[in-house]
């Protein structure tokens, strides 16, 4: 059970990551969106190393799936909020 938090949790960072990436990346900062992309391949290799480890790893991709949508919506959220300031 801990695992799978764990997976959700580092989904959730790692999509967040991935989003603010593809903003940095549109905006063209070249330093950032770097940076960006060397985190989220660092999470995501993880995710996947232990996912594919698993013995239930059907499970574990459905919740990391899951996590990819909240950490997804969440970065958007906070962009659109900030967006309106």
């Amino acid at each position: 059970m801990i695992k799978f938090i764990i997976i959700f949790i580092a989904g959730v960072i790692e999509t967040y990551i991935y989003t603010g990436w593809a903003l940095a990346a549109t905006q063209k900062k070249v330093y950032l969106s770097s940076i960006l992309m060397f985190l989220y391949m660092v999470v995501y290799l993880f995710i996947l190393d232990s996912a594919f480890k698993d013995s239930n790893s059907r499970l574990m991709i459905l919740t990391y799936a899951a996590s990819c949508g909240v950490g997804n919506f969440i970065r958007v959220y906070q962009e659109n909020k900030h967006g309106k300031d």
